[in-house]
């Protein structure tokens, strides 16, 4: 089987150069060039291909013996040198485990960025700088670095920027303190966590320098009480009992702004994690962190107990355990290791490729489409020339800045000709804070120039307040299009119009009848061409009903034993939209308004209805009932046959639209 090669840099210290060497890998060919994916056909169909390249890392590496398993503390020599977990963690919870993923050891160093965390939470980031530094030291992580004029810890990574930030928390909540690290660690992985006592015991009858760190500290004030509580929580911390698979959902949880991935629970919120992962990627792995964000590029942790963490921000998390250290206190395999992935997967953050899939999947005009609101005679001869003045985007993916600047760039150039903007979030998955309020500066500077930025498919990012009011946001594309429409009416007239309704908002009581009165014929524009004696014979048989909103005109599998002419108001059809991944819903497929007719289809196929029609506004319409149609056909076959030809045109021309809609939707 094919492996996967990795070109060793010159700098790369002696341990690892014997690690890469042990693999046979080749340091001359382009890393694109070398990368075989391997034949994975004859592997278990519950095998994919990402475990398969963790497999094989850990194979490959399994012959590097270099470094030694710490013995300075005495518990931790008693590990098992051959040891080797990889775990991977995705942002969505996937998680691929090889190896000895699944032994538990403690957690020792990788603890540090975690409580530190947890300080940040519990005292705020205002309080912790008084108390540790976030500058690189370039020291050991047993040094005692302090700054020269404050006294306080270089970082929250060494030990005695640790030992500072564990001495707060339990200054913080004396009586809960072990508590409160454990419960906050559980979330973070996912299940409950505890301390190793045999390891705890160890690390406090062997931590001399550390305790000798705890005094100075408190020498300094960095440490306002005794010193021994603090001390105790942080040898507590280092104790906890972890596995890889742990710490990789501890990893993908801070690759997720702290929201754990498989628990949902959210420890943490962004901008604490933002600091943690800041002070990971420039100290995490001590006086080795330059050379590991040179080579790796991803913020880290090691930990003497032989763990390594990494984080992929908004991507994944990764975990290596191997007991076997250099001299720098890393895990010789987890360096290897998390520097090959790196490679092959393209993780470094310094190798992110610029944007390459466009924010903006598609863009046109209105008219390539329109609402399914039926217009009158009067609207089409207005508003069908202004069609152009509309133009749709649809967005897709993370909105970041690149992103909604590149959106903001495409409003801006629609808005020289244009009259209103729709913007379609409906594929668009993250939008951040900051390019919302974007957005909502955006739609706020086009309405004061007179223009329009409606947007629709929003309901599940996270809008302001204001842009989620009805004159910006809409549940879909077609009335998001109808409320164009309406703009570009209202800019005409002058006249305010209501949208359609989105729904079915409430069934009032059902139709209402009336009396026959005289109608205006311009009204019923379906029998104004007729001669005036059909039409009063049409006229005759027809009964006028009043309808308040909200009422359900007619249902679904209900016999269709009426034709409605709308006299009234305005009414939407709607058919029942359900797919297995998705919550059912009700889809407009139609508006009618004055002068229009619904209901014709089923009336006279005999067919049940297959859709629902609800009132939108107070309304009416005058209803043919099929006995009095059939009366017609007897009694005056010439005015039945005149009404079957207005009502073939009319629907011949609905079904021409909506044709025309349909075949310019496959390519939008």
């Amino acid at each position: 089987m094919s492996g996967l090669p990795w070109s060793e840099p010159p700098s790369w210290h002696g341990s690892k150069v014997a690690c890469e060497q042990a693999t046979g890998a080749n340091t001359t060919q382009d890393h694109h060039e070398q990368l075989a994916i391997p034949d994975i056909t004859s592997a278990p169909i519950r095998s994919s291909l990402i475990q398969h390249l963790l497999e094989q890392q850990l194979a490959e590496l399994r012959d590097c013996r270099e470094g030694a398993v710490a013995d300075y503390i005495p518990e931790l020599a008693k590990a098992n040198p051959e040891d080797f977990g990889i775990v991977l963690a995705t942002a969505d919870g996937r998680i691929y485990a090889v190896g000895d993923w699944d032994k538990t050891f403690t957690i020792q160093s990788i603890s540090k960025p975690f409580m530190y965390g947890l300080a940040l939470r519990l005292l705020s980031p205002s309080y912790m700088e008084r108390k540790v530094g976030v500058e690189p030291s370039g020291d050991a992580f047993n040094a005692i670095s302090l700054d020269p004029h404050t006294g306080i810890p270089r970082n929250p990574m060494i030990n005695a920027g640790a030992i500072a930030t564990a001495a707060q928390v339990w200054h913080h909540d004396p009586g809960r303190a072990e508590a409160l690290t454990l419960e906050f660690f559980s979330s973070l992985a996912g299940r409950p966590l505890a301390v190793n006592g045999s390891v705890y015991e160890s690390e406090r009858a062997s931590g001399h320098r550390n305790r000798a760190i705890s005094h100075l500290l408190r020498n300094a004030a960095v440490i306002e009480e005794a010193p021994e509580p603090g001390l105790d929580l942080y040898f507590r911390q280092c104790s906890i009992g972890v596995t890889c698979r742990d710490l990789a959902v501890m990893a993908a949880t801070l690759a997720c702004q702290g929201r754990n991935p498989l628990t949902q629970e959210e420890p943490l919120d962004p901008s604490i994690t933002t600091r943690m992962l800041a002070v990971m990627g420039s100290c995490g792995m001590y006086d080795y962190a330059g050379q590991w964000l040179y080579d790796v590029g991803m913020p880290a942790k090691s930990g003497v107990g032989g763990g390594v963490l990494a984080v992929v921000p908004g991507r994944l998390g990764l975990a290596v355990y191997s007991p076997r250290l250099d001299a720098y206190g890393n895990s010789v395999r987890g360096i290897a290791a998390c520097r090959r992935l790196s490679q092959a997967l393209e993780l470094h953050l310094f190798n992110q490729t610029p944007l390459q899939q466009s924010p903006v999947r598609s863009t046109y005009q209105g008219t390539e489409r329109r609402s399914r609101r039926f217009r009158s005679t009067a609207e089409a001869t207005v508003l069908d020339p202004l069609r152009s003045q509309i133009t749709v985007l649809h967005a897709q993916g993370v909105l970041d800045f690149a992103a909604v600047e590149n959106v903001l760039a495409r409003i801006e150039q629609a808005a020289i000709d244009g009259a209103v903007i729709i913007l379609d979030l409906g594929q668009v998955s993250e939008l951040p804070p900051a390019s919302a309020a974007l957005l909502h500066r955006q739609a706020e500077l086009l309405q004061a120039a007179g223009q329009h930025l409606l947007l629709c498919r929003s309901s599940h990012l996270e809008l302001p307040g204001t842009l989620r009011a009805a004159a910006f946001a809409h549940a879909s594309l077609d009335l998001a299009l109808e409320a164009a429409e309406d703009q570009l009416l209202e800019g005409t007239t002058g006249e305010s119009r209501g949208g359609a309704s989105s729904g079915r908002e409430g069934r009032g009581a059902l139709e209402c009848p009336s009396q026959k009165t005289p109608t205006n014929v311009n009204q019923l524009g379906l029998l104004a061409p007729l001669a005036a004696d059909l039409r009063e014979a049409i006229l005759e048989r027809l009964e006028l009903r009043h309808y308040p909103a909200g009422t359900l005109v007619m249902a679904r599998e209900q016999e269709s034993d009426q034709l409605f002419l709308v006299d009234s108001g305005r009414f939407s059809i709607f058919l029942p939209i359900q797919r297995p991944e998705a919550t059912p819903r009700l889809a407009r497929v139609a508006t009618f308004s004055a002068g229009m007719v619904f209901g014709d289809a089923s009336f006279f196929s005999g067919q049940v209805r297959m859709a629902d029609v609800v009132a939108d506004t107070d309304g009416s319409c005058w209803l043919l009932h099929r006995s009095a149609f059939e009366g017609l056909q007897r009694q005056n076959p010439a005015a039945a046959i005149a009404l079957l030809t207005q009502l073939a045109i009319d629907l011949g021309r609905k079904v021409a639209l909506c044709g025309q809609q349909l075949t310019l939707v496959e390519d939008l």
